[in-house]
């Protein structure tokens, strides 16, 4: 051992003899320290971000699920309410359309004044039923079982609760609330939080001719937007990211550039059928702490980065 580092103590006593051989091995050195330090530092505040994009996303995932949970619940108090009206009932129960239709038009007069405005009642009856329902309602009437999800309906897309009323043992009826999916966007946007939904193009046709033309542009792929609800700037600049950076988006489940954070969601009806995809976003320089800092955090270490290669190259020359 001892023999080993006397020859290390004259191997560098003649290096430093040779001057520039001695310059050129302290400056590969120096620069290889340099350059592994940067590695690791850019390394490790890449994964950092990445996990604090990714917990963002699952975040803002759990938040919509919650969003929507609250809503079901919100609609089955209101059902019981109503369920508790009990000429309301009688009035279902004895097949006297008229009376009830004039009841359920002063509940949707109610519901706009109580904070309920984008809620809207519909009843559909049973005894004596002469029109054909749609499936989701027709499917309440046959296993006598309460629906709530996501419905593309010929007005639009709704989330939709249907509750059969149920008398005696007796289905008598099948009551609807309904609130149209668009106006997500309004509680997002108390939260500075952008709400985007994209349509899958093979659902536009359960759309009437009305509601769907002239209203919809095509984004990436197969995803439309109704254009006049959305933010143009926030859809326009997943529009720039392709099919290419959609699909990695969709992979990821975060996507990050200049202007946005985003992060998406695959949203499914009320039969289980992917329909869409919502996308949730927010600004880089916003006033949502995490990606603000994650944001300037990269391009910080970036920056100090480059800047410390610069200093080397104009050093050594």
């Amino acid at each position: 051992m001892f023999s080993f580092f006397k020859f290390l103590q004259n191997f560098l006593k003649d290096l430093k003899k040779k001057k520039g051989l001695w310059f050129t091995i302290l400056a590969v050195l120096s620069i290889s320290g340099i350059f592994l330090s940067l590695y690791i530092l850019t390394s490790l505040t890449d994964n950092v971000s990445k996990d604090v994009y990714n917990n963002i996303a699952n975040n803002y995932v759990k938040n919509y699920k919650n969003r929507v949970f609250k809503k079901e619940e919100s609609y089955k108090k209101i059902i019981i309410a109503l369920e508790s009206n009990k000429t309301f009932i009688n009035n279902i129960d004895n097949n006297e359309i008229a009376l009830v239709e004039e009841k359920i038009n002063d509940f949707n007069e109610k519901f706009k004044k109580t904070g309920f405005e984008t809620v809207h009642l519909k009843f559909y009856p049973v005894l004596n039923q002469v029109n054909q329902y749609r499936n989701s309602v027709n499917s309440v009437i046959t296993t006598k079982s309460k629906i709530f999800g996501i419905e593309v309906l010929q007005d639009g897309i709704f989330y939709v609760y249907l509750e059969p009323i149920i008398k005696d043992g007796v289905l008598v009826g099948i009551l609807e609330l309904k609130d149209e999916l668009h106006n997500q966007k309004k509680e997002y946007l108390r939260d500075d939080v952008v709400f985007l939904f994209l349509l899958e193009e093979r659902m536009l046709n359960q759309l009437s001719i009305k509601t769907r033309n002239g209203k919809y542009r095509e984004v990436v792929d197969t995803l439309h937007v109704e254009e006049l609800k959305y933010d143009g700037q926030f859809f326009s600049k997943i529009i720039d990211l392709g099919k290419d950076g959609l699909k990695e988006m969709l992979e990821v489940g975060y996507s990050v550039d200049e202007t946005y954070f985003r992060a998406s969601y695959k949203v499914s009806d009320i039969n289980g059928n992917v329909i869409g995809l919502i996308v949730f976003g927010e600004t880089v320089d916003g006033s949502r702490a995490f990606v603000n800092i994650v944001h300037n955090m990269t391009k910080t270490v970036t920056t100090v980065a480059l800047g410390l290669v610069i200093s080397i190259l104009l050093f050594m020359f």
